[in-house]
């Protein structure tokens, strides 16, 4: 391997960090970048046999975002090497590294590792806080030893069609997506909201716009949560009870640190 490429679902940076973090201690060259949760993207489909890519998703619900999955769809390769990197709130990661594995198969890629990684939940609270400030030093560590892992592998088979499939647990068919009511997204706060528009900027499906004041299309949001976590003045909340109710069992529930694993 030369050559590394990076492409990852990331509203609120969770994924991003870690993502970035595996793929700089793999130590080669990046290539490319690209942010699937962001618009301006350039995402090159093609990808060459010498280059690694490392492919990162969150876990929404026990699945991956249908919002990524889309343009996640049009790489493709002639069996080049890929790491495969789920994201999840400290609940569980259900059947996303499953269903990832699979995607990246159909794209043509060879999957050599996967790894599940936990990063704060977005409904996490000062208050209820569940996996809160996570990724931490830690978690960034054991990126390090994930990448290890990965290059050492990568070094001792030459030839990745010898290699056996890597095993990746989860079910088929895939569990049932959870979806919310379209009026469960977050609200804004208008008595201390500007409209500064950082909310609009950071949303990655386009479903907040601002006109006399700041509008969400229900049907649009995926609930990331990244308008609440960058809002600076703190505007953008949840005070529907049914999100609040989701939050109690989550910290009841799911409090307890759990840790990544590796399938190598």
């Amino acid at each position: 391997m030369e050559t590394l490429s990076l492409v990852y679902y990331s509203p609120t940076g969770t994924t991003q960090k870690i993502v970035r973090e595996i793929g700089q201690n793999t130590g080669l060259k990046l290539i490319a970048e690209n942010n699937l949760a962001e618009n301006n993207f350039n995402l090159q489909t093609e990808t060459s046999n010498n280059s690694l890519t490392i492919i990162g998703l969150p876990v929404y619900g026990g699945r991956l975002p249908l919002a990524a999955l889309e343009n996640l769809k049009k790489l493709k390769s002639n069996q080049s090497p890929v790491v495969i990197v789920v994201v999840y709130g400290n609940r569980d990661f259900d059947d996303a590294l499953l269903e990832l594995k699979q995607i990246t198969s159909d794209c043509g890629f060879k999957v050599v590792a996967g790894a599940v990684f936990i990063g704060e939940h977005s409904y996490s609270t000062d208050e209820k806080p569940v996996a809160k400030d996570r990724p931490d030093a830690k978690d960034l560590e054991t990126c390090k030893n994930f990448a290890k892992k990965i290059t050492s592998k990568l070094k001792r088979n030459k030839n990745l069609n010898k290699l056996s499939e890597v095993v990746i647990p989860g079910n088929f068919p895939y569990k049932e997506r959870n979806q919310l009511p379209v009026t469960l997204y977050p609200e804004t706060n208008n008595a201390i909201c500007n409209q500064c528009g950082t909310c609009v900027d950071v949303c990655p499906t386009n479903a907040i716009t601002i006109e006399d004041t700041v509008i969400t299309n229900g049907e649009l949001c995926t609930w990331c949560c990244a308008c609440v976590k960058y809002c600076p003045h703190e505007a953008r909340i949840f005070s529907n009870s049914t999100i609040n109710t989701i939050q109690n069992r989550l910290y009841q529930n799911f409090s307890t640190r759990k840790e990544p694993v590796f399938f190598m």
